[in-house]
């Protein structure tokens, strides 16, 4: 069994024919680590292949696919997106595990509401996850409104800043595989699609500073995504 089970993956993901070197990618390396592992040593066993495969599934392993970062920008009275990742691919999707927004942050440091200032309480500032049809992209960069809002799918929102705060917050926001926004996010990504991150401000007055944004997506090897379903 564990031998057939060896075959079939090799079948699955042998390299093409080639006069050329295997490039040093993590696919190339993770295709390595299953052969060495499959087999018995002087130093031990053959490891199982479920046990191979949740290895080679592990974070340390996983391939930053998209990111992109932005700032210093200030928003006034509207939702821009500052930070627009290429389209994905079906197999990005399929083996997508993580999105992590970071951010730095604040408002225009005075409203009107004092009893909510220094908490999140009425605060019109703020950030958005946005999946939007992206056929026709194929870059990264900052995104035009240009192709209007019908394209937009689903818009979650991230984080508010800090109503009337005196300094600049730092934000993490993660997404992982399993999750429910992650399992949300996934329904409505197709191929071609692309995700935006916004800094949005509502009403005049409200001012979203953005000192620094970024963006990273994370997927996991297609080997171990595969492996793991077989």
């Amino acid at each position: 069994m564990f031998s057939s089970f060896s075959s079939a993956i090799a079948d699955r993901f042998r390299p093409p024919t080639s006069s050329r070197p295997l490039p040093n990618t993590t696919h190339a390396s993770n295709l390595a680590t299953f052969f060495c592992l499959s087999r018995p040593s002087p130093s031990g066993p053959a490891l199982p292949p479920e046990l191979i495969l949740q290895i080679l599934a592990h974070p340390t392993r996983w391939l930053l696919t998209h990111s992109g970062s932005a700032g210093p920008i200030r928003v006034v009275n509207k939702d821009l997106p500052i930070i627009t990742l290429r389209p994905f691919t079906t197999e990005e999707i399929q083996t997508l595990q993580r999105i992590v927004f970071r951010f730095r942050s604040k408002d225009q440091g005075f409203s009107w509401d004092t009893p909510n200032h220094g908490t999140y309480g009425g605060s019109w500032t703020w950030f958005e996850a946005v999946v939007r049809s992206g056929k026709n992209d194929d870059s990264d960069g900052p995104a035009s409104h240009s192709e209007g809002e019908d394209k937009v799918k689903k818009r979650f929102e991230l984080q508010r800043n800090r109503h009337a705060g005196t300094r600049m917050d730092n934000y993490e926001i993660v997404f992982d595989d399993g999750d429910s926004r992650m399992v949300e996010l996934k329904s409505f990504l197709k191929e071609g699609d692309v995700l935006e991150f916004r800094a949005c401000a509502r009403f005049p007055a409200w001012v979203n500073n953005v000192d620094e944004a970024k963006v990273e997506v994370w997927c996991v090897d297609d080997l171990a995504s595969r492996g793991r379903s077989h």
